[in-house]
C-alpha cells in the first residue's frame, strides 16, 4: 500500500531539478504583451519554449534563443535568414527605444511593495504567487517556481524588458525568486489580464538540441538593425 502511494505522489510531482542537473523537461509558455503594450505589438504572440539547457522564443516577426551559460541572445529573422547576437544586458535599452516617450503612469520613484509569497499551482506545477502592489486596486501577480531548475536566462531576459518599460517594476521584481511562468495585471483598464501563462508541459526534452542553434541557411547580420528590415 505503501509503494502505491508513493507511485501516485510522484506521478502528481511536476518535472524537478536532481543534485544540481535539470531533468529532462519542456515547459511551453505564453505571452501577449501587446494589448497593455501597443508597442509590441509587431510581436504578436510570444511563444516560449524553456528547456534544461535554454530557452527558445518565437514571434511573427523574429526568432531567439540563449543557452544558460551564454551572455548574448542570437536572435533570427526567418524571413531574411539572418542571424545576430544581442546582449542580454542591452534588452532593456532595445525594448526603451522600440516604446520610445512611456507616460507618466509607468514612471515611480522608488520600488513598489512585493507581497507573498503565496503557496499554490499553476497548470499542475508547485508555484508561488508575489502581488507587486501600485495602490488598493492595482497590482501584477507574478507566479513562480523552483520545481523545474532556475532558466536563468527568462528571469534575465524578462528583467530587462520590464526595465524597459519601468525600472521601478524591475528592481521590485528582482527580489522575487524563481522562474516565472504566469504573469497577471490588473489594473483599472486590464481587470486579471494573463500577460504570460503556461501552454504546455511535458516531462522530456525532445527538440532542444534544435531550438539551441542557428537554424540552417541563415547569414550573419552584424547589427540588430539589419533584422529589422
Amino acid at each position: 500500500m505503501a509503494a502505491f502511494f508513493i507511485c501516485v505522489g510522484q506521478a502528481l510531482l511536476p518535472v524537478r531539478a536532481q543534485a544540481g542537473v535539470p531533468a529532462p523537461h519542456h515547459l511551453v509558455l505564453e505571452a501577449n504583451p501587446a494589448l497593455p503594450f501597443p508597442f509590441l505589438g509587431r510581436f504578436g504572440t510570444i511563444e516560449i519554449h524553456v528547456y534544461p539547457h535554454g530557452i527558445r522564443g518565437e514571434t511573427i516577426w523574429l526568432n531567439g534563443f540563449i543557452r544558460n551559460d551564454a551572455k548574448e541572445i542570437t536572435v533570427e529573422n526567418p524571413l531574411g535568414r539572418m542571424y545576430t547576437e544581442v546582449p542580454v544586458t542591452s534588452v532593456g535599452s532595445v525594448v526603451r527605444r522600440i516604446a520610445g516617450a512611456m507616460p507618466g503612469s509607468f514612471q515611480f520613484s522608488s520600488p513598489p511593495p512585493v507581497l507573498g509569497p503565496v503557496p499554490g499551482t499553476v497548470h499542475g506545477i508547485a508555484a508561488n504567487r508575489y502581488r507587486i502592489v501600485y495602490g488598493p486596486e492595482a497590482w501584477i501577480d507574478l507566479w513562480t517556481t523552483s520545481a523545474l531548475g532556475e532558466a536563468p536566462q527568462l528571469r534575465a531576459i524578462a528583467l530587462q524588458i520590464v526595465n524597459g518599460i519601468s525600472p521601478m517594476t524591475a528592481q521590485a521584481a528582482a527580489t522575487i525568486p524563481g522562474m516565472p511562468i504566469y504573469v497577471e495585471l490588473n489594473f483599472s483598464h486590464f481587470r486579471k489580464l494573463p500577460l504570460m501563462k503556461v501552454k504546455t508541459l511535458t516531462t522530456d526534452a525532445a527538440g532542444e538540441d534544435e531550438a539551441l542553434k542557428v537554424g540552417r541557411i541563415f547569414m550573419h547580420a552584424p547589427l540588430l538593425d539589419s533584422l529589422w528590415k
